[in-house]
């Protein structure tokens, strides 16, 4: 099978696939590529197949990689997720679809189906228990299909990586795609997640839909949320109480709202319940072979504190700026919060970020002991 283009095989997780010897790492076809495919996604592609391995159970599932370019995600999949899958590999492009047939033939998979359709024609053939969505941009026009094909208790996996509108960047764009105003803050990156959350929530409601966030990280260029679909009206009720909005005040502080007033500084509306399942993270078990096994690991780690955290962080720079000091250790603030009785955790987002309920006035405090205890000894960090 011959393509415009130069193909190589690479090892990811315990799979090998073709991919475009010229590689993509800022978007489809960069550099005349015709099928997208970027290695900085590992990560990226590597929850996802951890994630698979804790949702499948004994019972068939049906599996959907909804745009695939190369194919390597869905391939992944059929290769190192046990049990009893079968997996649909989609992508509208002839030339990948060429590329992911190459694909499955070099795995010797039995249990995939290779797919040449737009994806909203796709979604609208069969339901799938899981359904994952890595576009390149926003996913916006495939939700509504998505949520009319995934089963009850399924699973959908939204990438977004228009992350400027998200985070405040193209105020306008985000009003349009997500119906909600972003704030271009510190702590945008929390704020732009939660858009593309509360907007897939909204979505889920017209058709008595509830989601459950169980995973939901940013990371490099792009946000990622799997959310469980769950049939009810008063499930989707319940759900949309966590649709809300975050004021921003002038002196810093922030916290989530469920109306608006005109004088406040919001964004919204945007999922104001947990991004994450601590059950759910418990049960996540990292395989020695994958290729981000050590970034795996650590994220896993900040998550599990994360999910029982508050809403929105704080940038402990952001902080020691506004008090024209140098900020302390993380784990210090982190400590000394929680000796005054607040919850504190790290937190994903940033590496010098903490969340807390704690008021802005208390955080400063905070900061301004902790740097008088950072003169004289350290504090042990508990996590």
């Amino acid at each position: 099978m011959s393509f415009n283009f130069s193909t190589q095989r690479i090892l990811e997780g315990t799979t090998n696939v073709w991919v475009p010897k010229v590689l993509s790492t800022k978007g489809p076809k960069t550099k005349k590529v015709d099928v997208f495919y970027n290695p900085t996604m590992e990560f990226n592609r590597d929850v996802s197949v951890i994630f698979l391995k804790r949702f499948i159970k004994k019972e068939q599932k049906s599996i959907l990689d909804g745009l695939a370019a190369t194919g390597i995600r869905g391939i992944r999949f059929a290769n190192e997720v046990d049990g009893d899958l079968s997996v649909t590999i989609n992508d509208a492009n002839p030339i990948a679809f060429k590329l992911i047939k190459r694909n499955i033939r070099a795995n010797n998979l039995e249990n995939v189906i290779a797919s040449n359709k737009k994806l909203n024609a796709l979604l609208a053939e069969r339901w799938y228990d899981y359904i994952d969505i890595d576009p390149f941009g926003s996913p916006v026009p495939f939700l509504s299909t998505a949520m009319q094909s995934v089963k009850n208790n399924g699973i959908i996996a939204i990438t977004a990586t228009d992350t400027a509108p998200l985070c405040g960047t193209y105020p306008k764009a985000c009003r349009r795609r997500y119906q909600a105003v972003p704030l271009k803050t510190n702590y945008c990156h929390e704020i732009g997640l939660r858009i593309l959350i509360g907007y897939v929530a909204k979505e889920a409601a017209k058709y008595d839909l509830a989601v459950k966030p169980l995973l939901s990280h940013y990371t490099d260029h792009y946000f990622r949320t799997y959310v469980r679909i769950e049939k009810g009206a008063k499930k989707t009720d319940k759900c949309l109480e966590k649709v809300g909005f975050v004021v921003h005040k002038e002196n810093g502080f922030r916290e989530v709202i469920k109306e608006i007033k005109e004088e406040d500084l919001t964004a919204g509306p945007l999922w104001i319940g947990s991004l994450f399942d601590e059950k759910f993270l418990k049960n996540l078990k990292i395989d020695i072979s994958l290729g981000t096994k050590r970034r795996l690991e650590r994220m896993l780690e900040v998550w599990k504190e994360e999910a029982s955290a508050p809403p929105l962080y704080y940038s402990s720079d952001e902080i020691a700026k506004a008090l024209k000091l140098s900020p302390p250790p993380l784990q210090i603030i982190i400590q000394k919060l929680r000796d005054e009785g607040y919850k504190a955790t790290r937190t994903h987002f940033a590496p010098a970020a903490f969340k807390t309920d704690a008021d802005i006035e208390s955080i400063k405090e905070v900061f301004k002991i902790t740097l008088n205890l950072t003169s004289t000894f350290s504090l042990p960090f508990q996590s």
